[in-house]
Formats: C-alpha cells, sequence, structure tokens
C-alpha cells in the first residue's frame, strides 16, 4: 500500500531516481491514477508515461490530461460556443502526427503503455485549453485500494519543445493524504482536478481525446505486448552513456534497444566466418546491420571462453567513441575513454593496462579514437599488454588504410576483427592491400539486398531528382575533371598512391564542392517542399560549399542556404556540422529524437557511425563522388526505429557534362560506377519501378541498363 512505501518529501533527479525510487514503486501498489502534465508533443507522452508499466498489472484505471494549442480565431468560435468539431477533428491530426513521430526507444516503449490502457478501457484521455496562453500543470493523484492517495507536483519547466524528462533535471513533491499537516497543499490539487475534468474550471474549456488521436494508440496497442516493467527499467538506466559498471565481468544484456536481446542468423554466421580465420578477418556489412552488437556479442563469448580479455575499440570519431562507450556499458563493459583531453584517461589507462599485465584483473576495455591511437604514449601504454590476449575492433576500418593510421595499429594483437560497409577503396589499391595486411581478408559479406530480405533495415522509397548544370557549372566542372585526368595518369604510370597527391586532393575537393552547389539543386528543392508542411524526423545533407551570388553579394554556404530555405518554409530546424561542439551534437540529436526539431541540416558529420535511426526522410544534396559516402549515407536513413515502417529518401543527381566523361576513361569509369550504386538502390526500393523509369535514360546513356537486372 501507498502508506508502506515511506515517500520522501521532494525528489530531486540529481540525487534520486525519480523513475525507480518513486513513479515505479507508487504506482505498483495504486489502482487509480489522475495525471495532468503540458503541452501534448513527444516529450510529454513520455512525462505522463513514466513508470506507467507498473501500473498495467494492477487493474486500475487512469484518467490523464494533456494541454492543447489554439489559435485565436479557436478559441473566439470556442468562447461563443460554436460547434468545435472541426477544431476537434484538426487537433486529432495533430496529434496523431506526433504520435506517429515518436522514435526514441524509451518514449515509445511508454507510449505502448498508454496505448495499452487506452485499448483495454481503461485510460481516458482530455485535452484542455486556455482561452489566453496554454495550460501547463504537472501534476498526479495516486491512490490505493485502501483508499490511501498521495499527490506529487513537479516543476512545470517542460515547452513544447522540450526533450524526455529523463535528460533534464527534474523535480517533484510529494504530499500523502494520512499527513494532516500537508492538508492545504493535498486538498487543493485534487478538487482541481476533478473541476478540471469535469471541464468546470475557470477560463478554460476540456474536450475529449480527438477520436484520430486515440485510434492511432489502439493501432500501436494491437502490435505490441503486454508493456514490461524490467524493460522500461533497462531503457532508463541506459540513457547515461557509459555508466560505471564496477567490476563487473562481460554479459550478454536481456534486453537492448527496446527489445528482449536476440542474436541473428547473419551476425551469428559472421562470427563463425570470423572464428574460422582464426580469429582475424573483416565483416563487409551494410551500415545498419548490427556490426557494432556482433562485434561486441562476439567479444563478449570471447572473455567466456578465455576468461581472460583485453579489449579494443578504435573508432575515428568521438560522437562514434559515445556509442560504443554505451553499447559496450548495456553488456556490462566499462570502458576507458582513450580521446578528449589527455589527462582525462591517460592515468586511468596506464594503471589498467598494468594490472591486467599482471594477472590482477581479467578484462580491460578500451575505446580509442584514430587520433589518439596514433600518439607515443597510448601506443607505448598498450605495447605492454600480451598481444595473445588482445582483441582489435577497428570500427569504421577503412580509415585504416591510409598509411599514417596503418602504421599505427598494434602488430602484436593476435585477434583482430575490422567492421566498414565499405572496406576496399574505390580508387587505391595499395591502401586496399594495407588494410588487409592487418586485418585479414573479408571474413563475411551481407549486403544492403541480404539486409532488407532479412528484415534487419527499414524498407525504403526512394525518388531521384536530376539536376542538371548550367553554362559556367559545367565548364568549371570539365576544367577541373581535365587537370585531374592528367595528375591520375601521372601517379598511375609511377604506381604511386593517387590519394597522396596535395594538388590531387585539392582537385578533388574543389570538384566535389562544385557539384554540390549546382545551383539546380535549390530550386528543385524548394519546389519539393513547397507547400507543404513541415516532415519531422527529416535529414538534409549538403556539401560543404558554396553558391557565388551577384557581383555585390557574398557567396552563401550550401548548409546555410538550405537552413534559411527550411525556415522560410516554417520548419524547425538545426545545423549539424563539426562547428557545433560535441554536446550540442548530442543535445541535437536528443531533440531530433523526440520531433522538437523537425530537421537536421548536415555536412559530412551524419556519414559515419553516429546513429539516426529516427530519421525517416532524407534528402542527399551533396553529390559524391567516393562510393562510401554514399553508402554511409544510406546506411543513417535505413536503420529500423520503434514506429519507423519505411523510410523515404530524395537523392539529387547531377547530370555530367558529356565533355568530361568522353575525354577521359577515369572518368567515365568513376561515372558509370556512381550510377550502378544509384540503379542499385533504385532496384531495391519499394517503388523500383518509378525510381528506374526516372534513371532509365541516364543508364542507357553510361550502358548501365544490365545493372537493373
Amino acid at each position: 500500500m501507498l502508506r508502506d512505501l515511506n515517500f520522501k518529501a521532494v525528489y530531486r533527479s540529481d540525487e534520486d531516481s525519480i523513475l525507480e525510487d518513486f513513479y515505479i514503486p507508487a504506482l505498483s501498489v495504486a489502482v487509480s491514477y489522475q495525471r495532468a502534465v503540458g503541452y501534448f508533443s513527444a516529450a510529454m507522452l513520455s512525462c505522463a508515461a513514466q513508470g506507467l508499466s507498473a501500473f498495467v498489472g494492477n487493474n486500475g484505471k487512469m484518467q490523464l490530461i494533456f494541454g492543447g494549442e489554439i489559435d485565436a480565431d479557436d478559441a473566439h468560435a470556442i468562447e461563443r460556443g460554436y460547434d468545435a468539431r472541426e477544431i476537434t477533428t484538426r487537433l486529432g491530426l495533430r496529434m496523431a502526427e506526433t504520435i506517429d513521430s515518436v522514435s526514441d526507444a524509451l518514449c515509445f516503449r511508454r507510449l505502448e503503455a498508454l496505448a495499452w490502457l487506452v485499448a483495454t478501457g481503461r485510460l481516458e484521455i482530455k485535452v484542455a485549453f486556455r482561452q489566453r496562453g496554454m495550460y501547463h500543470e504537472k501534476i498526479g493523484i495516486l491512490q490505493d485500494a485502501s483508499g490511501d492517495a498521495v499527490v506529487f507536483q513537479g516543476s512545470a519547466n517542460e515547452t513544447a519543445n522540450a526533450l524526455l524528462p529523463d535528460f533534464n533535471f527534474e523535480s517533484i513533491n510529494v504530499f500523502p493524504c494520512w499527513r494532516d499537516d500537508l492538508s492545504p497543499h493535498f486538498t487543493p490539487y485534487v478538487r482541481g482536478f476533478e473541476r478540471l475534468w469535469s471541464n468546470k474550471a475557470k477560463n478554460t474549456w476540456v474536450m475529449d481525446f480527438p477520436e484520430a488521436a486515440k485510434k492511432r494508440l489502439i493501432k500501436i496497442a494491437q502490435k505490441c505486448h503486454v508493456p514490461s516493467l524490467e524493460l522500461e527499467m533497462t531503457l532508463a538506466r541506459g540513457i547515461q552513456v557509459g555508466a560505471s559498471v564496477g567490476d563487473l565481468c562481460p554479459a550478454v544484456p536481456k534486453y537492448f534497444n527496446g527489445a528482449e536481446f536476440v542474436m541473428l542468423p547473419h551476425q551469428l554466421a559472421a562470427l563463425n566466418a570470423w572464428k574460422a580465420r582464426n580469429l582475424q578477418g573483416i565483416l563487409a556489412h551494410s551500415t545498419g546491420s548490427g556490426k557494432t552488437i556482433t562485434a561486441v556479442y562476439g567479444a563478449t563469448k570471447l572473455f567466456e571462453a578465455t576468461k581472460q580479455l583485453a579489449l579494443i575499440v578504435a573508432v575515428p570519431y568521438q560522437n562514434l567513441a559515445d556509442q560504443w562507450v554505451a553499447v559496450l556499458s548495456q553488456f556490462q563493459m566499462s570502458a576507458i575513454r582513450c580521446y578528449g583531453s589527455r589527462d582525462a584517461w591517460s592515468k586511468q589507462l596506464t594503471e589498467q593496462v598494468g594490472l591486467f599485465a599482471a594477472g590482477a584483473t581479467p578484462f580491460i576495455c578500451i575505446v580509442v579514437v584514430n587520433r589518439t591511437m596514433q600518439s607515443d604514449e597510448f601506443r607505448s601504454t598498450i605495447s605492454r599488454l600480451p598481444g595473445d590476449k588482445i582483441l582489435w575492433i577497428g570500427d569504421e576500418c577503412h580509415h585504416h588504410a591510409s598509411a599514417g593510421l596503418s602504421a599505427a595499429l598494434p602488430s602484436t594483437a593476435r585477434m583482430r576483427l575490422g567492421l566498414s560497409a565499405t572496406p576496399e577503396h574505390y580508387i587505391n589499391t595499395e591502401a586496399t592491400e594495407r588494410l588487409k595486411s592487418f586485418y585479414g581478408d573479408i571474413a563475411s559479406e551481407f549486403s544492403l539486398a541480404d539486409a532488407l530480405a532479412a528484415g534487419v533495415v527499414t524498407p525504403y522509397d526512394y525518388y531521384v531528382h536530376l539536376v542538371s548544370m548550367n553554362a559556367g557549372e559545367s565548364k568549371s566542372y570539365t576544367e577541373l575533371s581535365e587537370k585531374i585526368a592528367v595528375l591520375t595518369a601521372r601517379r598511375a604510370d609511377g604506381n604511386e598512391d593517387p590519394d597522396g597527391n596535395d594538388q590531387l586532393k585539392a582537385l578533388l575537393m574543389r570538384r566535389a564542392r562544385l557539384l554540390g552547389s549546382v545551383e539546380d539543386k535549390f530550386s528543385l528543392l524548394q519546389k519539393i517542399l513547397h507547400p507543404g508542411k513541415p516532415c519531422p524526423l527529416s535529414l538534409f545533407y549538403c556539401g560543404d560549399g558554396s553558391t557565388e551570388g551577384d557581383e555585390d553579394d557574398e557567396s552563401t554556404r550550401d548548409i546555410d542556404r538550405v537552413t534559411a530555405l527550411l525556415y522560410d518554409l516554417g520548419w524547425k530546424c538545426a545545423r549539424f556540422t563539426a562547428r557545433e561542439t560535441r554536446e550540442d551534437r548530442e543535445q541535437l540529436l536528443s531533440a531530433f529524437r523526440v520531433a522538437a526539431v523537425d530537421a537536421l541540416v548536415a555536412i559530412r558529420c551524419l556519414d559515419e557511425g553516429i546513429d539516426v535511426p529516427a530519421c525517416r526522410t532524407a534528402y542527399l544534396l551533396a553529390s559524391a563522388r567516393n562510393p562510401k559516402q554514399f553508402i554511409q549515407r544510406r546506411g543513417r536513413i535505413l536503420r529500423k526505429s520503434p514506429g519507423k515502417e519505411y523510410a523515404t529518401v530524395h537523392d539529387f543527381v547531377v547530370r555530367l557534362p558529356s565533355a568530361a566523361i568522353q575525354q577521359s576513361p577515369f572518368e567515365r569509369r568513376l561515372a558509370a560506377a556512381e550510377l550502378a550504386r544509384v540503379a542499385e538502390f533504385a532496384r531495391l526500393a519499394r517503388n523500383s519501378v518509378d525510381a528506374v523509369r526516372t534513371l532509365m535514360p541516364l543508364l542507357k546513356e553510361y550502358d548501365l541498363a544490365h545493372a537493373l537486372v
């Protein structure tokens, strides 16, 4: 019973786990739950359903009030007593869209609990409007079978753009009914909720939950199992990235990413193939097919078998390193983060390596970024580890094909596992050989077609938009291509690395920026987006070039131009580039998952490894000749996510000047290879017939119609 729980007067998220210390114990014994939260959004859905999985099994009933938002005309109509059905219909459609936009795993599982109660007739929902401003209260009233009740009141600091409450500071005050001295606090909230529910509150209008939104919740309930308290707690704990797990040894989790953990057949087959190659090799698996999980599971099983393991994971970027730390923590591995300030990791690494080398600890886990990996201090420290105990995992291992990085790889590590959707360099065979000389040959391949057939990535619609260059762009492209062809031929004659020439790299970069800034792309994008309404969970990939203005104007960066266009069309968008701090990017990804921003406009930062599974629509505005970029960006979009049934991809493909293609066999091979990738993506799309029809003229021009077979 509630009286037995010994409640604190105040719970604060910096000192307490409000979910585990308050919500779950209280809801576990409650049979009645009245709740009022703020504005209807993904964040508020999660807020309203915190710990609700503990309430589902009590056969209790719940009343829930959300705040709604109406414009001045609607408020005037309600005040005069006009028919509100049209207002209700519009609101219902907006709420249904909000429900559809929920993609964060924790938020979605809590949404399932709400949906389950609605479908079983145990939850009623109403929406409250203010004639001026917005209803924005945050209270809860819990009652048990004996009639005892508790009121809790929280800091109403959420807004329409707030993130999940689990990410933000939160505090609640608790008022039990059996405390007579708290009656002045308890009673007004109880009476106030009753007045509100009965539509008797002053200057506030309360309506039943719109039918469209209710149907959307019932649809979700039809597809889900009974909400699991254990799963909610696991997901909530996982929010604290890289939380320390003490001295625990690696173990396979029961739950992962919002579902019961299970290894898929292609993942187990990949590990068996790697094992057959004496624990060396590369997994060339499609982005989104679960390479990280495959590797961490393999490491866990390896430790179980050997009882002693030094696991080192090397990644290109800090954002990706943080993701690995989070995944490893769910397998009870607390990683030493060798990135950021040297002072933050140097002493810990030295101590832990010493303990492992001395046999004082059976397991050590290190996550290092490539830049740190090359440092003398890092290399010297890990050289003390016994090589036969090291499992070296290289994520996005194609980076390690460069001369500089390959020289920094530890030759003593006996067990080596490379992960990449694109391990082989599209031009430089020497780089590919360097990669394979360390990691070994490709042990397992798993293509996009395999991933779609296995249901491990999201089906998609693919819309190809053919873009033409103007006269000036065509001339510049042809001139750059001629210079590139000359340098490439020289390097090839000398059997030298074509990427190693600074002049050649500069020319390739200039040409890539030119392709990304083709003027026709921006007018076409505006035409596609206008006059439609903003579409949450959208990504816009831009080049890092700029568009020249008139004589008196400065050039405008492509990302600024796209951002301004979206802003003018009423989108809530944010830039996601190297200019934003790491903390800012983490916040942006969190806001994106709960649709607090409609779109992220990115330059390269989302190309490799960074998980954005929530994305449902993507616009590929930057033209990449390198297959790695195309494949990586494609993979960002097709990752599975709760509530995501399919993805939509808009690809802006530039028609290249025929003069440039005809003059250089090298250029023709590159263009043909790029079109072949586009053709494959079109062939595997849900709308393949339309996508192929758009591409066919270009495919025939390059004699690539066979790519669609």
